[in-house]
């Protein structure tokens, strides 16, 4: 139960990020156009919402690969366990953009221009030492703040979601100046979904391999990594 609830809580993550996300870069939806409140919510409550299905479910809530390297790393989580649990991520991913692609099959064929961003985080400014650097602080911090909550919430989904939600919203209005996705699992995962289905209106387009390993699986590994030593120390200090 608890690898089906790490694939039910990346899905409701990611579909409900992405979703919006092809709302508001696609032709013929019903909202076509950007309101960056707006995404913050939408994707404050798709990473709340994920949360607190996975830990209704009985899961520990990784939904992050960085969270699930560091337990593994620090934490004594098996190889097996590591593995079972980064595949049901990875299988979130691909479930999500199918999801999209049936439901959007119309709007993705209207559309021109690029569309890999809606399925992974570009940055505004691409300087990739340091994006790198920002994405280890961003995905640390965020991951901080949520594995913190887990840990001392007495496994409360409803606190936990709404820090999910409050964490994505407070980083996403305070720091967001690189279009950073904190999370491998979001971006990495989903480009090489992005590369295999084929999406209408795709026409050729490929993620930028460069910047999703150096920067989103290398940086928001590191981050993730750090996050959960962080929160292991404060837990062992008191």
């Amino acid at each position: 139960m608890k690898f089906l609830a790490e694939y039910a809580g990346s899905l409701v993550f990611l579909l409900g990020g992405y979703a919006y996300m092809c709302n508001i870069s696609l032709k013929k939806t019903l909202i076509s156009s950007l309101n960056y409140v707006e995404l913050v919510i939408a994707w404050g409550l798709a990473v709340g919402l994920g949360l607190a299905t996975a830990v209704t479910m009985g899961g520990p809530a990784f939904l992050n690969p960085g969270a699930v390297l560091g337990n593994m790393i620090w934490n004594n989580l098996s190889l097996m366990d590591a593995a079972l649990y980064l595949l049901m991520e990875f299988l979130a991913a691909g479930t999500a953009i199918f999801i999209c692609m049936i439901f959007f099959w119309d709007s993705f064929r209207a559309s021109e221009g690029s569309i890999r961003g809606i399925f992974s985080a570009y940055p505004v400014e691409k300087n990739i030492p340091l994006n790198f650097v920002q994405e280890i602080l961003a995905t640390f911090l965020f991951l901080f703040l949520v594995l913190l909550c887990i840990t001392y919430s007495g496994g409360n989904a409803l606190i936990i979601g709404a820090v999910g939600f409050a964490a994505v919203a407070l980083l996403s209005l305070s720091l967001n100046s690189t279009g950073f996705s904190m999370n491998a699992m979001r971006s990495v995962f989903s480009s090489i979904w992005f590369a295999i289905l084929p999406i209408p209106g795709k026409k050729g387009e490929t993620p930028d391999w460069g910047y999703q390993l150096i920067v989103n699986l290398a940086g928001s590994s590191i981050g993730g990594i750090l996050a959960v030593i962080a929160v292991a120390c404060i837990q062992k200090s008191l």
